[in-house]
């Protein structure tokens, strides 16, 4: 029985029909992702001069406690309070704009999420209209190698560029 199934598994392979594709270079091929980018970066350069004039803030305060002997116990006390107020309020904000499931990744996402779905529908398509029964990702680094008769990116990356116009 075992004899059978190794004989019978060349047969199995040649029968079913297989192509590897790309993403990375479809990615870098389309122009969206790179505006995607641009205006993530746009983004961040935002968020990140926040954070400095935050920074900014909790410097000033700090140096004027340093420098102030003369200072009234209670007017030391309300700039120690507001400097607290001021370093639990970058840390936040740091936290939402740039910690896990922060806003930086959220903005990624709806970014990104569009032209993945394209991808995916551009192989979806490609592999229904050309009776392909599996596609591999040869940048996810499982594809050791792959004849260039069964590389679709070419066709994905056209698909997509297409579907944009």
């Amino acid at each position: 029985m075992r004899l059978l199934v190794v004989l019978a598994f060349p047969a199995l392979l040649a029968a079913q029909t297989i192509a590897v594709f790309d993403s990375d270079q479809v990615f870098e091929s389309l122009g969206e992702v790179a505006d995607a980018r641009e205006l993530l970066e746009t983004e961040m350069d935002q968020w990140e001069l926040h954070v400095d004039s935050l920074q900014e803030e909790i410097d000033v305060l700090e140096e004027d406690l340093s420098r102030t002997l003369m200072m009234s116990p209670e007017r030391r006390q309300e700039k120690e309070a507001l400097l607290e107020e001021k370093k639990i309020q970058i840390e936040s904000y740091l936290s939402s704009v740039f910690g896990p499931d922060g806003l930086m990744e959220r903005r990624n996402e709806e970014l990104v999420n569009p032209i993945i779905s394209a991808i995916n529908e551009a192989v979806i398509d490609i592999a229904s209209e050309e009776g392909i029964q599996l596609v591999l990702d040869a940048s996810a680094g499982q594809v050791v190698y792959a004849e260039a008769s069964v590389d679709i990116t070419d066709q994905v990356i056209d698909r997509v560029m297409s579907g944009n116009d």
